[in-house]
């Protein structure tokens, strides 16, 4: 079992790589079978589920080619057990428009065998699709 301290020094890698735009250290702390959502409406180009390194992979790689993390906060972590809630804030880029925003998000977060199994993301997915396409 994995400890609370172990968690959050695995989320904290996890934002921290997400910010440094270092694809490899994040897909080495997800599991090879992980499950990567963002949550929101099917009518909105941001919303997916992916499960899998084949599938995540790429949409992290497009996530990070897209977005550039500015400035970024963990606002509040919560761990119990194998799960972590955490609010950040972020000033992020878009390198298609150059549009430059500041953010609220919040991760859903379970650990399994010492890695990420499943990866939940809520955020402001009208935003985010305004700045994918411009």
């Amino acid at each position: 079992m994995t400890s609370r301290a172990d968690i959050e020094r695995m989320l904290r890698d996890t934002y921290a790589a997400r910010q440094r735009g270092d694809l490899e250290a994040i897909a080495g702390i997800f599991a090879p079978d992980a499950r990567f959502q963002m949550a929101g409406s099917n009518a909105s180009p941001v919303a997916t589920l992916v499960e899998g390194a084949e599938q995540y992979r790429p949409l992290l790689a497009g996530m990070i080619k897209t977005f550039e993390i500015l400035e970024h906060t963990i606002v509040s972590m919560l761990i119990d057990g194998s799960k972590a809630a955490v609010q950040w804030r972020a000033r992020m880029r878009s390198t298609v428009t150059g549009e430059t925003v500041e953010t609220d998000l919040f991760d859903l977060v379970e650990i399994e065998d010492g890695r990420i199994k499943s990866f939940l993301e809520f955020c402001d997915t009208a935003l985010a699709a305004r700045m994918m396409m411009g």
